[in-house]
């Protein structure tokens, strides 16, 4: 090291040294600028602008060198042998041209690639300065420290191969500064490192060559080449660089104002991202430069799109911070031309939101809006490959319907959106109590339905075991009291029917119909209970729809009737008609008589009733109209007709066709039908009384009685029920119940008759008891009216008089 800092401290110029050291600058800064250019360049561009590169490198180095020398003084005269000059410099150029060239060869190898290629630079400055040095002629004897020559040649070799490994493809500023920097010093410290090697002995003996270059003119052709050379590889690489910049600029705003995602690559290296995709990643320009942009970035892409084969992928993007982001990536290529390279485009789009989009979309089209559970298409879908298992595993599957008992009731009290409330949190009761055997679905209203899988080698004790239990865990779940709000909280309780597959159905239809049918069971029993699917059930069902479809055929077909039954003032032993009751009779052609209480529940479980009691209400009123003896005629109104909004409607406008005074049209309603919605009946009742018509409270005394009723609802007349006035003779309780009922209509001015009337024992109890409105089979059957022709239209039967005693009419 002494003898290094010895040679430059004190046998070189201090200002050529300088002088050198910044030609060799210049050179390598214009030759990184070339390097770069031929890194991103087609074959044949890549191999004009390595050439470049290595005259503008090895020009420059060469240079240095023998500025460096003139710097140096060896005591003696100096010559320069032409040939071995000229030879150096060409060493030069082809060692940097081919260094640059391996370094710049991409593949699996490119580490290798760039560390050869800076090795071979490394040892070219080598072989370059020690072909110059041979070129010197001095009358002396010039002889070298080995130890110094050898490590000077693997300082230069080292720092050139790191020149070239650090650069990369010198894209970036900081990659070209590296290389510049470690390519200096390889130059630097192998030229100066040699000359501290070098001892020059005076001998006048030895001869010195008259050909030969003196210092001054190898300093003015030196000079010449190297600024020759590096002007030329400056202005190249500036004139290039502007046409990029133009091109790159004009890219860049177009890309830049895209929302898309865009990266532009050569060679599949990144040469500029638009600020779309920059935000997307959350990097910087300068953190992608040079990377290789399919490997790092689309590492999922698949093998197609990498090659080029396809151009439209749905892949992530990923980088090192672990962060994948989905994105629909679209390649175009655009073809070199005599400015710019071959470029390929990829245009990134963000998938994410698409993506939730779709899964909420998914979600909507799979789950019930309100509680979050299956809907009935996503159900069946279920069903469908559970059944498919089932046969193939041969393990029964069990079907649950689940319908909430007096839902509708919780809708009336406390509005929709209660309700909504209810079965919202229902929903999520239901959805945490159960892992993945159990899918539970809401298919409508307050419907629900459950598909419950078993264990392999499952028996049927143990599968109606397990259905058992887990039907009382959703009864027991349902019980629980649901907030309504701050003063309420509703209990609810459900009706649950079972089916197993394939003993209840042989397919998804009628394994979902047998356990619809068993819970209709359950609802027929008061609901709040379990009940397993029987064949009987069937028989049931096949003849509820026969006695439908036949009941709509005989509305269609003119084959109802009304019959008549009088309702009679008494006074002791005598009587007389002062209304009759309308009563529905239906004789069916194959059936044959079926009673009302048979066919009146379907017809308001299928909506038949609406029609069927409009043309009850109409018949009635026309009959009516037409008698002679303006009696009263009483029409019985179903819970279903009672909750439409148009029935006072409805009434006046029959009222007007018919011609009947309205006073003559009683309508009888239950207390039953009134509390199903009592705000809607007391308006529909108060509608009505405003058209001078009379209500009736039909079967008072059994279902929800209560004086509330009487005090809040327009009621003129209360029946009381034919199950008490039967069990008046032998029953305390009935005796008790009817006393206190007469009793009470007496109080609230309200008239009373008691239907159901049969023997003496019953008249006279009532006749003592001051309830003198009567009904039963002791004053007349339901018949036809033409069987009463004589009490409606008197003066048509003369002969029919009144009972000339009495003058009281008697049927």
């Amino acid at each position: 090291m002494y003898r290094i800092y010895d040679c430059l401290a004190h046998q070189h110029d201090i200002v050529l040294v300088v002088v050198a050291l910044l030609i060799g600058l210049a050179g390598i800064h214009t030759a990184f600028n070339l390097y770069a250019r031929a890194c991103i360049g087609r074959l044949r561009q890549k191999i004009a602008w390595l050439f470049l590169t290595g005259v503008v490198t090895g020009g420059g180095i060469w240079a240095t060198h023998f500025i460096a020398m003139l710097s140096y003084d060896p005591v003696v005269p100096v010559g320069y042998e032409p040939v071995l000059t000229a030879v150096s410099l060409a060493i030069a150029i082809m060692t940097t041209t081919i260094g640059f060239a391996v370094a710049s060869v991409g593949g699996p190898h490119i580490v290798l690639s760039r560390l050869v290629g800076g090795l071979v630079v490394g040892l070219g400055i080598s072989a370059m300065h020690f072909t110059g040095m041979s070129a010197i002629r001095v009358p002396g004897i010039i002889s070298w420290h080995m130890d110094i020559v050898i490590a000077a040649i693997l300082m230069g070799a080292l720092f050139g191969m790191a020149s070239l490994y650090l650069a990369k493809t010198a894209q970036t500023d900081q990659q070209k500064l590296l290389g510049k920097a470690n390519l200096t010093i390889a130059v630097a410290t192998m030229h100066f490192g040699a000359m501290g090697a070098l001892v020059i002995t005076p001998d006048p003996t030895v001869p010195v060559p008259a050909q030969l270059i003196s210092q001054e003119y190898l300093a003015v052709g030196v000079a010449v080449v190297a600024i020759g050379l590096i002007a030329i590889g400056f202005v190249t690489a500036l004139v290039d660089r502007q046409l990029r910049d133009h091109v790159s600029n004009r890219m860049r705003i177009l890309g830049d104002s895209a929302i898309e995602a865009l990266v532009l690559t050569q060679n599949g290296r990144v040469i500029d991202a638009n600020d779309s995709f920059l935000k997307l990643g959350g990097v910087t320009r300068a953190d992608i430069l040079d990377q290789d942009f399919l490997t790092e970035w689309l590492s999922e892409t698949p093998a197609e799109f990498k090659s080029g084969k396809v151009g439209y992928a749905e892949t992530t993007l990923s980088w090192s911070t672990n962060t994948a982001i989905p994105v629909e990536v679209v390649r175009r290529e655009i073809p070199a031309d005599e400015i710019s390279d071959a470029t390929v485009i990829f245009g990134l789009r963000d998938l994410r939101e698409r993506y939730a989009a779709e899964n909420h979309i998914r979600f909507l089209a799979e789950r019930d809006a309100l509680t979050k559970l299956l809907n009935r298409s996503t159900f069946n879908d279920r069903l469908a490959e559970a059944l498919t298992k089932s046969d193939e595993t041969g393990i029964p599957l069990t079907v649950m319907c689940i319908d909430f008992d007096h839902f509708k009731e919780l809708n009336d009290s406390f509005g929709h959106i209660a309700g909504d409330h209810a079965l919202r949190e229902l929903g999520e009761r239901l959805s945490e109590l159960f892992s993945d055997n159990v899918v539970i679905a809401r298919v409508g209203g307050d419907e629900f339905v459950a598909l419950l899988s078993h264990p392999e080698q499952s028996d049927m004790d143990n599968v109606i075991a397990r259905s058992r239990e887990t039907a009382q865990q959703i009864l027991d779940c349902v019980a629980l009291p649901v907030f309504i709000n701050a003063e309420h909280r509703a209990k609810l309780s459900a009706s649950i029917g079972i089916a197993h597959y394939p003993t209840d159905g042989n397919d998804a239809e009628s394994i979902l119909f047998h356990a619809d049918l068993a819970m209709y069971r359950v609802k027929q029993s008061g609901g709040n209970d379990i009940v397993f699917y029987s064949s009987e059930m069937d028989e049931e069902y096949r003849f509820k729809r026969q006695l439908s479809s036949n009941l709509r055929h005989a509305m269609e077909n003119g084959q109802l009737e009304l019959h008549y039954q009088p309702q009679c003032e008494t006074n002791g032993n005598d009587q007389v008609i002062h209304s009759f009751e309308a009563l529905l009779r239906w004789t069916d052609p194959e059936l044959g008589s079926i009673p009302p209480g048979r066919f009146i529940p379907i017809a308001e479980e299928t909506g038949l009733i609406v029609p069927l009691g409009e043309w009850v209400l109409r018949t009635a009123c026309k009959e009516a109209a037409r008698w002679k003896n303006p009696l009263g005629i009483g029409v019985n109104l179903s819970a279903v007709q009672l909750q439409k909004h148009e029935l006072p409607e409805l009434v006046a406008e029959i009222l007007n066709e018919t011609g009947l005074d309205p006073k003559r049209l009683e309508l009888e309603v239950t207390e039953t039908a009134l509390i199903h919605n009592p705000a809607r009946s007391m308006k529909i009742l108060s509608d009505i009384k405003k058209l001078g018509v009379r209500i009736a409270m039909d079967d008072f005394g059994t279902g929800y009685s209560s004086l509330a009723t009487l005090q809040n609802f327009p009621v003129d007349r209360i029946k009381i029920d034919q199950s008490f006035i039967k069990k008046l003779v032998s029953n305390d309780q009935a005796i008790a119940i009817v006393r206190a009922v007469i009793n009470l209509s007496r109080d609230l001015n309200l008239e009373v008759i008691a239907e159901g009337v049969e023997t003496d024992e019953q008249a006279s109890f009532l006749n003592d008891h001051d309830c003198r409105s009567v009904q039963g089979y002791k004053y007349g059957y339901p018949k036809p009216i033409s069987d009463y022709a004589h009490v409606v239209n008197p003066t048509e039967f003369p002969e029919t008089t009144a009972n000339r005693d009495s003058g009281i009419e008697t049927v």
